[in-house]
């Protein structure tokens, strides 16, 4: 079919699974993507399926297969993983795809980076940027002057208020909330149902109401 495009997903587990159906719910609002199958690194996988569509191989698949034509979206959850994909990846001169489910509003005042996944039900109020390779799940809440780093991953149900910010490869857990102008260092992982009132610096992992640090 004219103008669509072929796609490959990176990760057969529950996000990959996940990002599968929020391509399949932007195929029903306009065809634009065909999900030719999944790339797995394992390899009891390969050769069979994984939600109707076939394990087509591991990282290995990329330098046999000379198709420049293909596109590609990670659908791993480590956010360390996924920088570790990109990079190999864009050291092929492959492509990623930003996927947005058709039901999320993006106002022309929200940047939305190559390679980002954004959930059904996750609403943008207004001049919010999210880098690189960002998965943003279900229902979270995203407003003003938020400034999400590249390799981010937000779980379900999160609240990031005026001004927050998440530095690269910042995870938060689900229904975790950070207050305005409050920043979260690189590589940090805030537990789930944190709230988070003081900045967290990089590299710990953090938890609580109040959210504090728990691991250095």
């Amino acid at each position: 079919m004219k103008n669509v495009k072929h796609i490959a997903i990176v990760g057969a587990g529950g996000l990959g699974r996940e990002v599968l159906a929020a391509i399949a719910a932007c195929n029903e609002a306009r065809k634009e993507w065909n999900v030719l199958g999944f790339l797995d690194s394992n390899r009891n996988l390969i050769g069979s399926e994984v939600g109707g569509v076939p394990v087509l191989g591991g990282d290995d698949w990329v330098p046999k297969n000379h198709d420049d034509s293909v596109w590609f979206v990670c659908g791993i959850g480590d956010p360390k993983v996924r920088f570790r994909v990109a990079e190999e990846f864009r050291g092929q001169g492959r492509k990623f795809a930003s996927i947005v489910h058709p039901g999320v509003r993006i106002p022309t005042s929200v940047r939305i980076g190559t390679g980002t996944v954004v959930m059904a039900g996750t609403q943008f109020t207004t001049d919010a940027n999210v880098g690189s390779h960002v998965v943003v799940y279900i229902n979270c809440g995203i407003t003003h002057d938020v400034e999400i780093g590249d390799f981010c991953v937000i779980a379900a149900g999160c609240n990031l208020s005026g001004g927050a910010v998440l530095e690269t490869g910042a995870q938060l857990g689900t229904a975790a909330s950070v207050l305005p102008r409050r920043r979260i260092g690189a590589w940090t992982t805030i537990g789930a149902g944190s709230v988070v009132t003081e900045d967290i610096p990089a590299d710990k992992i953090a938890a609580g109401i109040p959210c504090r640090v728990i691991q250095k």
